[in-house]
Order: structure tokens, then sequence, then C-alpha cells
């Protein structure tokens, strides 16, 4: 393998070398942070002479070839331009270093932007800056503000892109798969925004290296830890806390960044429900989340990287029966969470050509228990149940990066995944003969190649494939999936695209709507559950204007989805029994197709962005709603965003968001009918119970959702000279009462009601009326967060016993 490796890349190395031009130079590096070296993703580097712009990638890189008297530039929102010279580098590997600046450099680049399409970013800066639920910054929650992104329900982190579903979208944490991305049923996400560097969100058009999943790619970089000294945060708030540790280690050339979180929520509500007059039962729930990464350069050229997450989430419930002296006593509990490990090694091998291999276990788990005791010797009863859903994945990736020639970039690899399915794993103690299916062993394997041409500094094409082939014992499957963008340059901040995309996805998720806790199961691709699929067409134009201040964009797309699966009709879970292919309907299709507009401001006193999305979706099955075609579930028409923050002065900085959204579809009661009781309770009557009568699938429209949040941050300095930072946020600031659910019921007073009873053949009903469940009215939170490590503000001098900490002002 070792040999297999060293041919490819020398052979490589050697073609690639002979291809730069005469007069020109393959400059390639990475840019970084002046003061903790971190690399900074996405920053621009620009032949200002020959208008030639490359982004750096999610370690930094970037690669260009420039002419020897060409001026280069490097920049990043919120750092100072730099300015390198060919001539005087080389065709040598460099580090560009920018430093951080609150004003806008004095070096004015005409075109300081590479007009990507189809591809959404957040910068961890503007992360931080949206409001949200427990005023703490919230990964999923912040995409659901860029259009083509909704949520799926109230105050969930769920998210939606161009009329999928929550399993369609592929989560990549340092280019591994995580699989479980969610705390508390979707209400937080498991990515902790300390270890974050950059997100990029693909909605369409993805690059041939990306597939697997049917709707995004979400592509989340993690920072890589300080390399001059130990630094880090902690943080408190009504919920949960965190820290934050990173820096150097003792060995030379590494770093270290390590964060973690968990709820103090556990204990009191555990306390408050044994506490309650009348209660028998003690309920507790909470969560926690560890990461870690490891670094180790051991020269310019090479990096190696280590990487840790894990997380799970908690639900217990205990009772005991005060009438019978605590001779019954009742268990159930629920955990579910992430494993992950990874080890990953980036290497220059030359300026034109970069490598990155990659080794990562994932494993996720789901697992419900019950335990019920009775101890009186009338009627001894030990009952044990266990109910255990699972998806492990053992992955290896090769990605490379060549510059044939200098308009000429190739991209391709391969990756193969080892991955275990356990769908329906049960034990009842009662049926000790009841059996469960063995796991599922499956392979999935690709390979890639995408060429990158540049024609006449207008045309930008993008031509790829990617083979993919899935097998398990009984199953196998071969796949391609083309790959086409087409960028059209109208001038240096003005272009327009065209791309198309097909893609697979060989597992499906199975999910029960507004559970809080997680009901997530992966079920593979087999004989009876056929592969997804989707082919998407999108087009668009993007613009920059007002000196750079504004990024605008408009865009369409239409998709088309085969192959669906998700529970058949009467089923929201597949515990029970060992029959669970029976409670899935597959060979579902399914139809998207809207318009985005995007407008992002970066400059001046006010930032933020606006985006505004038109969409419909939907979807048939042959065994629901009778095969005709309905409303999607998470079908949202209209979706309105805006996020706009403003920096008062060096302490306040006020942030403020607001979405509104068409309501979600729901079936409609149109009539009652009169259903027989099936026992036999001996009078001269029949019983009967009355049934609703239900419209057609999703025919009726809830009331649209609409919501503003408020934050206002706070920074002083401790007496030790640590800055702090208070963040103040007020979720849902009007109070909305947004719907979270509708029920038909008789009387909301006393809880949700089946439908009466009829007794005696009494002929008339009792009225109902349609009901709005809604959670989350104004809520404002606070949290703490206190940073340590980081060097002492100019100007305070600690003076006193008590340390306190005087401000001197400069003129």
């Amino acid at each position: 393998m070792k040999s297999f490796y060293s041919i490819i890349t020398i052979a490589l190395t050697l073609l690639l070398q002979s291809q730069t031009g005469f007069g020109q130079h393959r400059i390639s590096g990475f840019v970084k942070d002046s003061i903790s070296q971190e690399v900074l993703v996405g920053a621009h580097v620009i032949d200002s002479t020959r208008m030639k712009v490359v982004a750096t990638d999610n370690n930094g890189y970037f690669s260009i070839n420039a002419g020897a008297s060409s001026i280069v530039n490097v920049s990043f929102v919120g750092y100072k331009t730099a300015r390198i010279s060919p001539n005087a580098i080389g065709d040598t590997l460099t580090n560009v270093f920018l430093s951080p600046s609150n004003e806008i450099g004095e070096v004015v680049v005409r075109h300081t932007k590479r007009l990507t399409h189809g591809i959404s970013t957040l910068s961890n800066l503007e992360l931080q800056q949206i409001p949200s639920l427990g005023a703490k910054p919230d990964v999923m929650k912040a995409l659901q503000f860029l259009p083509g992104i909704q949520s799926q329900n109230e105050g969930t982190s769920n998210i939606l892109v161009r009329g999928g579903n929550p399993g369609e979208n592929l989560y990549l944490f340092d280019n591994v798969a995580v699989i479980y991305v969610n705390h508390l049923g979707g209400f937080f996400s498991v990515f902790n925004p300390d270890i974050i560097n950059n997100i990029n969100v693909y909605k369409g058009g993805f690059p041939a290296s990306y597939g697997g999943k049917l709707s995004s790619i979400i592509d989340i970089a993690q920072r890589q830890g300080n390399v001059n000294h130990i630094k880090g945060s902690y943080s408190i708030g009504l919920t949960d806390a965190s820290f934050a540790v990173e820096g150097p280690t003792p060995l030379k050339n590494t770093t270290f960044i390590v964060t973690g979180r968990k709820t103090f929520v556990d204990g009191l509500f555990a306390l408050g429900t044994y506490l309650s007059e009348g209660n028998d039962f003690v309920m507790a729930y909470g969560f926690h989340d560890v990461n870690g990464k490891f670094t180790w350069r051991p020269d310019q050229r090479n990096a190696l990287s280590l990487n840790l997450y894990q997380g799970d989430d908690y639900h217990n419930y205990w009772q005991r029966d005060k009438s019978t002296m605590g001779s019954q006593k009742l268990r159930l509990s629920t955990t579910w969470g992430n494993w992950l490990l990874s080890a990953r090694w980036n290497r220059v091998h030359n300026q034109s050509l970069y490598s990155t291999q990659s080794l990562s276990y994932v494993r996720y788990r789901l697992k419900n228990g019950q335990n019920y005791i009775n101890t009186d010797p009338n009627d001894k009863i030990d009952f044990n149940s266990k109910f255990v859903s699972s998806v492990q994945d053992i992955s290896y990736k090769w990605d490379l990066k060549a510059q044939v020639m200098s308009n000429w970039n190739l991209n391709f690899g391969l990756n193969t995944s080892a991955l275990r399915y356990s769908p329906n794993s049960i034990y009842i103690s009662s049926n000790p003969n009841l059996t469960s299916e063995p796991a599922i062993n499956a392979f999935e394997s690709a390979v890639y190649a995408e060429n990158e041409w540049e024609i006449a500094r207008i045309l930008n094409l993008k031509l790829g494939a990617r083979a993919v082939h899935y097998g398990t014992n009984k199953y196998n499957a071969f796949r391609i999936e083309p790959r086409a963008n087409l960028d059209i340059a109208l001038s240096s901040s003005h272009s327009l695209n065209i791309g198309y995309m097909k893609t697979n996805q060989f597992s499906h998720l199975l999910f029960t709507q507004g559970s809080i806790m997680s009901n997530e199961v992966w079920v593979p691709a087999d004989k009876s559950i056929s592969p997804a699929s989707t082919e998407q067409i999108s087009g668009g134009w993007r613009g920059i204007f007002g000196n750079g201040m504004f990024d605008a964009e408009v865009s369409g797309f239409y998709k088309t989805l085969t192959s669906l699966s998700t529970y058949a009709e009467g089923y929201t879970s597949l515990m029970g029994d060992s029959n669970w292919r029976d409670k899935i309907e597959s060979g579902g299709k399914g139809e998207a197709y809207g318009a985005e507009f995007f407008l992002r401001k970066t400059q001046g006193k006010w930032t933020g962005f606006a985006g505004y999305t038109w969409s419909k979706a939907y979807r048939s099955y042959n065994g629901i709603n009778q095969g005709v075609e309905y409303v999607f579930e998470f079908d949202r028409p209209h979706s309105l965003s805006l996020s706009i923050s403003r920096k008062l002065n060096q302490s306040l900085t006020l942030s403020a968001s607001w979405v509104y959204q068409s309501g979600l579809p729901f079936t409609p009661v149109i009539g009652r009918q009169l259903i027989p009781s099936l026992y036999d309770l001996g009078e001269d009557d029949p019983f009967y119970y009355e049934a609703f009568i239900y419209g057609d699938k999703n025919s009726a429209r809830m009331r649209s959702y609409h919501r503003l949040d408020l934050a206002l941050n706070y920074t002083r300095y401790t007496r030790n000279g640590n800055k702090a930072q208070w963040t103040l946020a007020v979720y849902n600031a009007y109070n909305r009462k947004n719907p979270f659910s509708y029920v038909y019921t008789h009387d909301m007073s006393i809880g949700y009601k089946v439908p009466s009873p009829v007794y005696n053949g009494r002929k008339t009903y009792d009225s109902f009326s349609l009901y709005q469940a809604s959670f989350f009215p104004i809520s404002p939170t606070v949290s703490y967060k206190v940073f340590f490590g980081e060097p002492k503000p100019e100007g305070f001098v600690k003076r006193g016993k008590r340390g306190i900490m005087r401000k001197l002002l400069f003129h």
C-alpha cells in the first residue's frame, strides 16, 4: 500500500512540476492569523494584475499561478490586507500572516472575492452574533437564517434544505461524517461553537468529492489551537456550563484544543419532580459533549491531527407506587448519542499537489430500557425490556488537489466505508424466544475526479463524476453521479452560474416528528428498500457592489427525488417486534423547486444579512394518501430572515434577528362517524366510539410562524485583567404564540382527549374544536463567559490589595 501511494505521488509530482509556464511562479501555502497562527478558512488570494482569485480551503491552504511581475494580495474580513511578491518568493511554500484590524486595509483591491455559487458561508464571528435560545450561539439554529434552509419546528435545530428532510444532510466535522447532530430532540446542536473555525453549506452543485446524502453538505472546519500560549474560556448559562482550553503542548510543533459542555438541570429536574406534592415519580434529563483535537506539524509541508468527539443525551424516569408500600418499582430510560475518533494527515507534496488522508470511526446508538419489579409475595413480577438501534461507520478517505496547468485544476480521490446497521435489536424478558434480525454489514466505496478549467478569464467550468458501489451480503448497487458547474464572469464583480448534479443515499432516516427524545433510526438500503436518489438543476447570479460592502445572490433550483422511504401509515416506531421492514413505506417520489435571495453587508457600523426563499415541495407513496401526491409535511412556501449587528462602543454590541415562515401543512378533520366497540359490555344497546373523518392529506396550513430575537453583549475586564462577556438574550421578544402542533379535541382544559364515547345509542356528539399547542413564549436568558490566557488589555494596571483594575486613558 505504501509503495502504491509513493508511485502515484512521485508520478504526479514529475508531471505537475513540468507544467509551470515561462515567466510564471506557482505560489502555494497557508494563510494564518498573525497572533494565534490559526489558519484562516476562506481567505482570498488575488493576482490583481491578471484578475485571478483563489480562496483558502478548510486547512487554510491555497495555490495560485501568478506572473513574475504580478501583485498578489491576501485579504480576509476583519484583517489587514497583506501583499506578497512572486519574484521574492519564487516556487516555494509560504505562510502568509494577516494581522487583525477593525478598519479597512490601506490596500484597495478591485477584485476582492472569488464569486462562488451554491455555497453559503458562516464565519465564527457571524455565528457568535446571532441571538439564540439560552444566550449561547447554536450552529444549527444559525444555519436556519440562510436562504433555502428552514427549521423543522419551533425551537428545533433540525434543518430542512430545499425541500428535503432532516436525514438528507451530510454533516462533516473536519471531513468526518457525524451521524447524530442534536441534543434534546433538536433544541440544541452537538457542535460546540468554541471549536469551530468556519462553516460551508452546499445546497446544490455538490463537488464530486462529496456524496452519500441528497439535500446538503454542511462542512464544519475545526480550529487547531493557539501555538503561542495556553488560553481558553469558561461560561455558564441558565441550562448548561461549558469550557474551552487550547495552546501548545510540551512536544515541539504541537497544539491542542479541548471543549466540553454539560447541563446542570439534571438534578433540578429530579429534585423538582420528587418534591412535587402528589407525585410518585422522579424524572431527569441531561446531556453532555466533549471535543478534542491534537495537531502536530513536523515541518512546513506536513500536519497530522487526532480528533475526538463524544456526546450523549439521557432521559430517566423512576416511579414508585406509594400505595403498595414500595412493593412496585418502575424505571424507564433512554440514551442516545455519538462517538467519533479520527486521524488525519495533510501533506503539501509540492507547489502543485496537496493531499489529505483520514481514517475515522463513528458510532451512533439509541437505547431504550424498561424495568418493572413487583415484590408482593402474591404477585411477584420482574420484567425487563431493551431496544437498541445503532449505526457504526469505519471510513478511510484520500483526497488530492492538483494544479495541472495555470488554468486547469484537478481534484480526485477515493473513500471507503465499512458500515454496520442494527435498526431493531429487541430483548423482552417475558418473551425470551423473540429474536432480532442480525446486524447488517454494508460497504460503500467511491472514487471521484473533478476538472476545473478557467477559459479566457470569463468562463470557469467544472466537470466531474463520482462512481459509487454499495453492497451487503444480499444486495449490490453501482451508481454513477455526474456533476457539472459553469460560472460566467460578467465583470470582476458580477457572475452567472448554472449547475447540475446527481447523487444517491444508501441509508434512510426514520424519525418521529415532535418527539423530545430521539427516535431517530437509520435503516440500510436492500432489495426491499432501494437507495434514494436525486437530480438537481440550479442557477443564479451573484454580485459584489458598494466597494465590497455588499454581497448579493439570487438563485433558483429544481430537483426530483426517487426511492424515498418513511414510516408506513399508522407507525411511528420500529419497536415491538422483529418485522421492522413491514413498518416502512418505500418507493416514494418527491419534487421541489424554488427561488432564493440573499444580501450580506460586511462593512460599516451595521453588519448582517437578509434572506428570502420561495419554494414548493411534494411527496407521493403508493401506500400513503391512496397514492395521490400531497404537500410535503415540512413545506413552507415563504421564508424570510433578517440578522443585524451593531457595535455601539468598545464594550457593547447589539444583535437582532427576525424570521418569518409560512405555516406547516396539516390534515384537517371534515366530519365524524360512529365506530362500534370491540368489547361486549352486556348492554342491550351496542357501545360506540366516535371517530374523526379526515380530509385530504396536508390540505390545510397552520398559522404562520414569526419571531424576533434580541441580544446584548457587554464586554468588560475582571480584576485579574481577563476579558469577560455578559450576554443578555430575549427569545421571541414580542411573545408570539407560534404553533408547534394542532389537535382536535373536545376540551383542552383537561388535556388531550380522545373522541368521546357514545352510550346506549345516544345520537348526539360533544362539540369539538381545533386547538393550537404553543411552546417558547418570550424567554429572557443570560450567560456569562470569561476568557483567560489572553494578553492583558493595554492601559490596565493591577493595584491595591483587592486587585482592582483601573483603566488609564491616553490621548
